[in-house]
């Protein structure tokens, strides 16, 4: 990972190869530009078609006369609305460009001096360096950041440090998520994906493994009839985090189906090549519980990790086949695409056998959230206000955009079956992710719980052509989030 320092002084006093200061829309100066184009002979900040400041947007100069060999000028959006979460994406978009190696040095976090500016700089300058796997060569002549200094006022110095401390821990557990997703289907069935996990979170989290014998004889039938069909077993992980003199318990429960397929209702072809993020509530899980330790939270966590492949092969799970749960509920299919809820109240219904204080299930649940939400953000639902405001605030912090779904009662009550507790899927209710949070409802019963839906926030589709969108593949989605939550709860 690519080192990060925080320092003081004139950032036209330090050597770099690259000096990246930000722009805001209309031209206005940030921190640091005025002094930059006074030295290259320039009135104002240059503005082209392409760069009028706005976020996402940068511009690449040559610096003669300056100790940098290049300046980067990067957007960052209206004046009034520049907060953390602009500081971190401009500082992303800074690190995307492909422009920076060697030693970069950024005025950024000085727009507003403060530990949560640095920490979202350093947050943004780690997420757009990171690199991706790849399975074949590597692409050769990728320049590499090496070191980045962040320019903050002298007195910011120490706080300065542990905010890159802590950047340093969520952006290693948004990649590790991403990398578990990114990898393909072919190369990670659930066995696979549980030693990944394990060895992911080795020397932080105590774990065992439950294969299909220990599965059938426990009853979990959810996660037993999700993987009917495939050749490949489903298993589920437990993770233990426990701290000295812990501060309250907690379970996350993750879906983690390596490709989902849609067994017997096959997914169609536009959306297949994406399947293989449907594991990714379970990524970002596991990428979390890597990062306990680093970041010292005094909450013991325990995290069920529903690992399946969903496929349609001779014993695939039928419409109208009839699901019992480990806690006894009965789920009628009426969705064979739908297996997601069948899992987590597996999970769920063990999870509450834990008496903990608080449930969080994470998953990737269905496309509606991308359409009431948009590609970027997350569905939260769930039975406990301060659970779910606690969610919210952390979320924004992370720069994770969430959104709370209702559960209404009566479209509790359209859920009926008239051969089961339940049905796990009608179009009049709503889209997927609410019947899957009323379902769980039902399971989760008097213990304060929330459902938190990915949906397309955690995978970019492959778009060819589209040079300036975000990178392809997964984004780690939640990851921070649910280590600032855990973070908060032990204040």
């Amino acid at each position: 990972m690519t080192a990060i320092e925080v320092a003081g002084g004139d950032p036209l006093d330090r050597p770099a190869d690259t000096l990246v200061v930000g722009v805001f829309t209309g031209g206005i100066e940030g921190p640091g530009v005025a002094a930059v184009t006074d030295r290259l002979g320039l009135t104002s900040p240059p503005l082209t078609p392409s760069f009028r400041g706005d976020i996402g947007q940068h511009l690449l100069l040559a610096s003669p006369g300056l100790p940098c060999a290049t300046v980067l000028f990067v957007g960052l959006g209206r004046m009034v609305a520049t907060d953390a979460a602009r500081l971190r994406e401009a500082a992303r978009v800074a690190a995307s460009t492909g422009a920076l190696s060697g030693r970069i040095v950024t005025t950024l976090a000085l727009v507003h001096p403060s530990a949560a500016a640095i920490g979202a700089v350093a947050e943004g300058f780690l997420l757009g360096t990171a690199r991706r796997p790849r399975f074949g060569r590597d692409e050769p002549g990728q320049p590499v950041a090496e070191r980045i200094t962040i320019l903050a006022p002298t007195a910011m110095r120490a706080d300065g440090g542990r905010a890159v401390r802590r950047a340093n821990a969520t952006v290693a557990a948004t990649v590790a998520a991403r990398d578990l997703v990114d990898a393909p289907p072919n190369m990670q069935s659930p066995a696979v994906l549980a030693r990944q996990v394990t060895d992911l979170t080795t020397g932080v989290c105590g774990a065992d493994l439950h294969r299909r014998p220990a599965l059938e004889r426990a009853g979990f039938g959810g996660v037993l009839g999700a993987g009917r069909g495939a050749g490949r077993a489903p298993c589920l992980l437990e993770l233990r985090y426990e701290p000295t003199d812990p501060l309250g318990h907690v379970v996350l429960c993750g879906r983690g189906t390596t490709f989902a397929s849609g067994g017997l209702g096959l997914r169609r072809d536009d959306t297949m090549t994406t399947a293989k993020a449907d594991m990714a509530g379970a990524a970002v899980i596991a990428g979390a519980c890597a990062g306990l330790a680093a970041l010292d939270v005094r909450v013991r966590v325990t995290a069920l990790l529903g690992l399946v492949e969903r496929m349609p092969g001779g014993d695939a799970q039928r419409p109208g086949d009839v699901v019992t749960t480990r806690g006894g509920t009965t789920i009628e299919v009426t969705d064979a695409n739908a297996d997601a809820v069948l899992v987590l109240a597996d999970l769920v219904d063990l999870a509450r056998a834990y008496e903990p204080d608080a449930i969080v299930d994470v998953a990737t649940v269905g496309g509606g959230t991308a359409a009431a939400l948009g590609r970027d953000a997350g569905a939260v639902m769930g039975t406990d206000d301060r659970l779910v405001d606690d969610l919210l605030a952390a979320a924004d912090a992370a720069g994770e955009p969430l959104w709370r779904l209702p559960l209404w009662d009566h479209m509790d009550r359209e859920l009926q079956s008239p051969v089961a507790d339940v049905v796990n899927g009608r179009s009049t209710v709503g889209g997927p992710a609410i019947v899957a949070g009323l379902i769980l409802r039902r399971v989760a019963r008097d213990v304060p719980w929330a459902h938190i839906d990915c949906g397309d926030a955690a995978f970019v589709p492959d778009r060819p052509g589209d040079e300036d969108g975000p990178r392809p593949g997964a984004t780690g989605y939640g990851a921070r989030t649910l280590l600032g939550w855990l973070e908060h709860r032990t204040t």
